[in-house]
């Protein structure tokens, strides 16, 4: 797979791009979304005191072999106590496949924009899906990552669910 540099000036005009992009997005189908690495780390014994969580997104790769378009997506979330030390770290990298209808060449400047704003919306489910599944089975309190707004590439908000302890009179119902 090749790194696609989203942060490149881009040639072409604005609203050019974008008639690219929507086109591109009408030649493709979505085939397969799975996790191919999934790596969690719990570096003590819970329960921890969480005073910060991290999210590092690697830049998505793209393999272009059509019919066959494909990204990878790579997250890494950590967990760190009041002093920075990291407490938890999951890393998820997830394969997104597309099915290419045929058509002309695509202009890396495209391919580019239509990573950075729609594979990530694809990803974004399953990320939080595995990410809240594998601090669960960590044993920690789940960590959440927040609602997309389609304006923003990346969530702005994420979350660690503080269960709250059960009440006496519940435990004996």
């Amino acid at each position: 797979m090749n790194s696609v540099n989203t942060d490149q000036a881009v040639e072409t005009p604005q609203d050019d791009l974008r008639e690219q992009v929507a086109h591109l997005h009408g030649r493709l189908h979505l085939t397969d979304v799975r996790v191919q690495r999934l790596r969690a780390e719990s570096l003590g014994d819970p329960p921890f005191d969480v005073n910060s969580i991290q999210i590092h997104s690697g830049p998505c790769e793209v393999l272009l072999e059509p019919p066959r378009f494909a990204a990878r997506v790579n997250q890494t979330v950590t967990l760190r106590d009041l002093d920075e030390q990291t407490l938890a770290e999951v890393e998820i990298v997830l394969i997104i496949d597309y099915a290419l209808d045929e058509g002309p060449d695509l202009p890396e400047d495209v391919v580019s924009a239509y990573v950075e704003h729609n594979t990530y919306f694809t990803a974004h489910p399953y990320l939080r899906e595995t990410l809240q599944n594998a601090t669960l089975r960590l044993g920690l309190e789940p960590v959440i990552l927040g609602v997309l707004d389609r304006n923003q590439p990346r969530p702005h908000e994420v979350m660690l669910v503080r269960r709250a302890p059960a009440r006496s009179d519940e435990a004996s119902q």
